[in-house]
């Protein structure tokens, strides 16, 4: 029975012993009463917290086109032509001579030019007056020259008579040339009563005369209708 007893008190008291050795290792690790400085292992920071995020509100589509303005340039005023004063109308007398007809012609405006009333080839012959007779051909510089000026086509020929050669008529074209309807045949650059006057009535008051024959029968016809344009 004692040793018993012996037994179990040594027992307890190694297991006291090994307690206070274990609780004393236990305060090194843990507190560090020993004077031991123990490494402090921080823990990881949070990461910093991210800004709020706006609020996104999702884009609506609209099926309503949204007009977007142009500047309409606006249009430019047309150019007005601006017509060009108009000539003065000729005037026109249609008489006969010797069986024949013309048609006197009164010019109210000066530089008045005359055209080619259809398509042909010219002709111009010169005339003088000479010791009261009417000459073709003739070349006596002290007298005036009057030229005949005319259109010879197929079936018609037209002839103007105007005033003196150089100081009252210009021509603008020669003899054999082919015109075409409205070329320019002559110009009256003066004051001066046709050939006419000088050749056949002194009272003529007429600036150019003018005959219109059918070809080849050389009948009469009415010139007026080709007195109409000019330049």
């Amino acid at each position: 029975m004692k040793h018993a007893l012996l037994r179990i008190g040594a027992v307890g008291l190694a297991s006291g012993l090994t307690a206070v050795v274990l609780f004393g290792v236990g305060r090194v690790i843990l507190i560090g009463d020993l004077g031991l400085t123990l490494p402090s292992f921080s823990q990881p920071s949070a990461p910093a917290s991210a800004p709020p995020s706006p609020n996104v509100s999702p884009a609506v589509l609209s099926d309503v086109a949204t007009p977007n303005p142009t500047a309409t340039p606006s249009p430019a005023p047309s150019a007005t032509e601006t017509a060009g004063p108009s000539q003065a109308p000729l005037a026109l007398t249609g008489f006969r001579f010797g069986g024949r007809s013309y048609v006197g012609v009164v010019v109210p405006d000066l530089g008045r030019g005359f055209v080619a009333p259809f398509a042909g080839t010219v002709e111009v012959r010169t005339y003088q007056f000479i010791d009261g007779e009417v000459r073709l051909g003739s070349n006596v510089p002290s007298l005036a020259f009057y030229p005949y000026i005319s259109v010879v086509a197929a079936d018609r020929k037209i002839t103007y008579r105007p005033g003196t050669l150089g100081s009252v008529t210009e021509l603008l074209i020669r003899d054999g040339a082919q015109v075409a309807a409205g070329d320019p045949l002559f110009r009256l650059v003066a004051p001066g009563r046709s050939s006419w006057t000088t050749f056949y009535n002194s009272s003529a008051f007429y600036d150019v005369v003018v005959s219109l024959q059918a070809l080849p029968s050389g009948r009469d016809l009415d010139a007026t209708p080709y007195l109409g344009k000019g330049f």
